[in-house]
């Protein structure tokens, strides 16, 4: 700045260097200059100094097992030391520190990086050292012993770790086998980085001597209720432990035989020994017993059933239980005469000694009558009841499963027999029920379906044993008029229909049978469309169609233009020229029977609106855009038509109802009076082509001859 308003001015004057090195320090002067010559100089001083720390990566750990394998330092384990300057940095070892501990001890060694501006930076490296291999132990020991007394804990083997330290090691005793099996001693020597060895020493414990028992007892006895149990003997295994024996006895013998009582000593290693005591039983004496008291019954059906308890003294040499069976009834032939029955009894003790006693039994019965009634027809699935003749009202019996009175359905033509009992004197009496089958039905028809409404006939090809006496027809459950020649009928509706016919035999048998959907009848789809559009502009043709039809699966589409489609929605251009109206069939078809109904709807392609106005003309007489007109290509009336030109003042100094005449540049009554060059506004009013609406349409327009 000047103390006066102009600017001084700036000029560089020298420079110089103090050629030092890291920092150099060059200084820059200027003169500041005013209008008047009147000057300053200022010193501008540039440092040139290196404050970027050289860079290295700190080197890969290492680990060593013992202290004497700890490598000496050496700088050249920093490989990748830069500096900013291009010139390598200076690489060396400053220091070795440890952290006091004992497996692992950890140094951490540190090196230095310096570059040549004497910027340093420290990288370091720790040495772990930690014994990696596990402490040597001797082989495993084992001995054998057959008592668990004999297992004696063993002196543990003197083991070092890797480095030659001593290792004290710690020691689990397994748990006592419950008689034999193993007990181990497990030595554990772990040195001080955690590597671990194990030794042990396995005692065997096997008890292989059994126990020994005296010699076996016996006695003689008459009766089973003469056993008694005997006293076991107190038995001791080869370790002097008490053997607690399992006591088991034979089945009591009868009469004659031994019953033995087995003592079985063993001990917790499974040894086995065996003591027994045997009783030899004898009973050969049979038992005694009494006839049991005559009696006499009304008839057969009185004799009472066998009862050993009629025999009431029954008696035994021993305790055992005797017992009274029925042996059989022998009868002396005189049936409903005095027939006279001897029944007889055997009585037996617990030891097989037998005797027999007998008792008799006198019948007083004769024969009833009786009627089984005349033979009849029944129809298979059918009940039926039979009532026998039975004056006299005695106890009577059917065959085959018949109860008298109570209805049945006979299985197949069979004969069935009545009893009567009185007092066990049974008279019996025959009838024959006849089966006859059921009528087989069966039919066919002429058609097995179509497009409704048709009507399809029926043909009866049912069989019988005896001729029919009626047919019933039915359609879905209702009945339809028919009989046993066939039916007819109208299927008016789509759908399955289930048929029916019932058959009757002149002896009442019938029988049905029901065929589900047998007739499949199928309705007449309903064509129907819908379009994007109904009417187009020749320019843009292209219309979509919806098909709305139902009851359809194919379809087929003529556009009215020559082309055609199998396409359910087509959409289908339609030529521009020329333009008119296009009927657009469809035919849908139903998918079974291909039932078709039909729809139709007109397409109009219609004349795009097409014209355009001049803004400028010429009638200089020259035979070259001498009138102005709009021009139209399409898509108007021309008979409803008018074009209005107007001068500055909003008057009107041409009209014309002709599209193709145009204004000459006239005015006036008869148009003889020149108009001077400029612009005139237009006005035109049209109807267009297709429809009633009206366009009206202005501008301007140049004139220039």
């Amino acid at each position: 700045a000047d103390n006066c308003t102009a600017a001084p001015t700036v000029t560089f004057i020298s420079e110089t260097s103090d050629n030092g090195f890291c920092p150099e320090t060059i200084t820059r002067v200027y003169r500041i200059t005013d209008d008047c010559g009147n000057f300053i100089e200022v010193d501008h001083l540039i440092q040139i100094s290196d404050a970027i720390f050289p860079t290295a990566s700190n080197p890969p750990n290492i680990n060593v097992t013992c202290p004497v394998n700890v490598p000496a330092p050496n700088p050249t384990v920093v490989t990748d030391e830069a500096d900013n300057s291009g010139v390598a940095p200076t690489v060396a070892f400053v220091s070795d520190v440890s952290d006091g501990n004992n497996c692992p001890e950890t140094i951490t060694r540190t090196y230095s990086v310096t570059d040549d501006c004497g910027n340093a930076i420290n990288v370091t490296q720790l040495i772990i050292i930690i014994p990696t291999a596990a402490p040597i132990v001797p082989p495993n020991g084992a001995s054998t012993v057959e008592c668990i007394a004999d297992a004696v804990q063993p002196v543990p083997p003197i083991v070092s770790d890797e480095c030659g330290n001593n290792i004290i090691p710690a020691v689990v005793i397994g748990a006592d086998p419950v008689c034999e099996g193993d007990k181990i001693f497990t030595y554990t020597y772990t040195d001080c980085a955690g590597n671990s060895s194990v030794y042990t020493y396995t005692y065997t414990i096997d008890l292989i001597t059994a126990p020994a028992v005296p010699a076996n007892g016996s006695e003689a006895v008459v009766c089973v209720e003469d056993i008694y149990i005997p006293t076991a003997p107190v038995v001791t295994d080869a370790c002097g432990n008490n053997v607690v024996p399992v006591m088991t006895q034979s089945a009591d013998p009868v009469c004659v035989g031994d019953k033995v009582f087995t003592f079985t000593y063993t001990d917790c290693a499974g040894n086995i020994s065996v003591y027994t005591y045997t009783f030899s039983v004898n009973d050969n004496v049979p038992p005694t017993a009494s006839n049991p008291v005559a009696i006499s019954v009304p008839g057969s059906m009185d004799v009472p059933v066998p009862d050993p308890l009629v025999v009431t003294d029954e008696a035994d040499n021993c305790v055992g239980v005797v017992t009274v069976d029925w042996v059989s009834d022998v009868s002396d032939g005189n049936v409903c005469n005095g027939e006279i029955i001897t029944r007889t009894y055997s009585v037996t003790d617990a030891c097989g000694n037998q005797i027999l006693v007998t008792q008799e039994i006198t019948i007083l019965a004769v024969y009833p009558p009786i009627g089984a009634g005349p033979d009849t027809i029944v129809c298979v699935g059918d009940w039926a009841t039979v009532n026998a003749d039975n004056p006299w009202g005695m106890p009577i019996w059917w065959d085959n499963g018949v109860v008298d009175g109570t209805p049945w359905q006979p299985a197949a033509t069979l004969l069935y027999t009545v009893s009567a009992d009185n007092l066990g004197c049974i008279s019996t009496d025959d009838m024959w029920v006849t089966m006859e089958p059921l009528p087989v039905v069966s039919f066919a028809a002429d058609l097995m379906g179509g497009c409704a409404p048709l009507e399809i006939n029926f043909t009866n090809s049912s069989s019988t044993t005896s001729s029919f006496d009626n047919c019933q027809w039915t359609v879905d459950g209702s009945p339809v008029a028919g009989d046993c020649n066939g039916a007819t009928y109208t299927f008016d509706a789509g759908g399955l229909y289930d048929i029916g016919l019932t058959t009757t035999s002149v002896n009442g048998c019938t029988n049905s049978v029901m065929y589900d959907d047998f007739i499949f009848m199928e309705d007449v789809p309903t064509a129907a469309f819908d379009v994007s559009r109904s009417a187009v502009e020749s320019i843009d043709t292209e219309v979509d169609f919806y098909n709305n039809s139902i009851n359809a699966s194919t379809y087929a589409w003529n556009f009215g233009d020559g082309t055609s489609s199998t396409a359910e929605n087509p959409t289908h251009s339609f030529p521009e020229e020329p333009t008119g109206t296009y009927t657009v069939e469809l035919f849908a078809y139903s998918p079974v029977y291909g039932c078709v109904d039909s729809a139709e709807l007109n397409i109009d392609v219609q004349e795009i609106l097409l014209f355009y106005v001049p803004n400028t003309f010429t009638p200089d007489d020259d035979n070259y855009n001498q009138t102005f007109h709009p021009v139209f290509h399409s898509g108007f009336d021309p008979f409803d038509f008018e074009l209005l030109i107007f001068n500055r003042w909003g008057e009107v100094i041409f009209q014309s109802n002709d599209a193709s005449v145009g204004w000459d540049g006239t005015y006036g009554a008869d148009q003889t009076e020149i108009v001077a060059d400029g612009t005139y506004t237009w006005k035109i009013e049209f109807k267009t082509k297709y429809t009633d609406e009206r366009k009206v349409v202005t501008g301007n327009v140049n004139l220039m001859r």
